[in-house]
């Protein structure tokens, strides 16, 4: 009876799947370390990783989804809308730490 936090979130359908409640997690500590590193001025940088980690996985998605038309359980409209939302946050960030620098 020993379950995950993961697995739980997914039984209570926080999450359509494992691989989405994983991503989310990633997604959330690379939010967390970016934000960790705003602190430290010279390593303004780090913030282009996420950008491209959800940039890319935004265009797989929208490929997958609207142009090949294939039924993928990871590559979903969901998955579209969450990588926009969290590119939307992390472009924002930029600009923020970019203009009151």
């Amino acid at each position: 009876m020993n379950k995950s936090i993961i697995e739980w979130a997914v039984r209570k359908r926080l999450f359509r799947n494992v691989n989405h409640a994983l991503w989310f997690l990633m997604s959330f500590w690379i939010l967390v370390l970016i934000v960790m590193y705003y602190f430290y001025p010279a390593l303004q940088i780090v913030i282009l990783l996420p950008i491209f980690i959800h940039l890319i996985s935004l265009i797989q998605a929208i490929i997958t989804v609207y142009i090949s038309k294939t039924n993928s359980e990871l590559l979903s409209k969901d998955c579209i809308w969450f990588n926009a939302f969290m590119l939307l946050i992390y472009i924002t960030l930029l600009i923020i730490i970019i203009y009151f620098k």
